[in-house]
């Protein structure tokens, strides 16, 4: 505990926000008895599997007729905004629900939803709305971020693509590769969507295998 004024008494960590230099704190030691100045690194902030988006504006790919988009608390909260929802992600066990609050990994950057429902079109015409799902794997390989998504996607040489969601229950989707690739900009046509991704997502699609 530490002094703030004269009739109040607070954790020592309140200090750190007034102290911290360019990333560093100062802080005195104690070393075989006797006081060392040390600086050491302060966090700005906690990594998390599903951020917060800031104010910044939502990274997304669009694949046929199918949006994907990271998870980010801004998009949870609008998806659980009523407890049904909320119920609804934790019956089939959603990450969205299960992982929140965990902090990210190497076999695990960041949460892959389909991020808006499907667009009409014939490639999904009998599935089952997947707005909301979280993307475990394509092709048996396990997704670790949006961006290695769209790698995935974009270095595919199978036929048919099986998309398995992260969830309890459920059906997989198996669509064809091609036939995907060749709706895509019918359906940003249709639906007068202008660019396929955002910036990030699209240097990553337009780079040369």
């Amino acid at each position: 505990m530490v002094n703030l004024g004269t009739n109040l008494r607070v954790r020592f960590q309140y200090r750190v926000q007034q102290l911290a230099k360019n990333g560093k704190v100062p802080l005195t030691i104690i070393r075989d008895g006797k006081p060392m100045d040390v600086q050491v690194p302060v966090l700005t902030g906690r990594q998390l599997l599903i951020p917060d988006l800031n104010g910044g504006y939502p990274s997304y790919f669009i694949y046929g007729p199918i949006v994907f988009s990271r998870a980010t608390s801004d998009f949870l909260n609008f998806m659980t905004g009523n407890a049904n929802a909320l119920n609804a992600y934790g019956w089939v066990a959603s990450p969205l629900v299960t992982r929140r609050g965990d902090q990210p990994t190497k076999e695990r950057e960041e949460l892959v939803v389909v991020s808006s429902p499907f667009f009409p079109h014939k490639l999904v015409t009998g599935y089952s709305n997947r707005f909301g799902s979280v993307i475990y794997s394509v092709n048996k390989v396990p997704v670790r971020s949006l961006a290695h998504l769209v790698t995935l996607l974009r270095d595919a040489k199978d036929e048919l693509l099986v998309i398995h969601f992260d969830q309890r229950g459920g059906e997989n989707m198996v669509v064809r590769r091609k036939d995907m690739q060749e709706a895509t900009d019918g359906v940003l046509s249709d639906n007068g969507i202008r660019l396929q991704g955002t910036k990030d997502m699209m240097a990553i699609w337009d780079k040369k295998k």
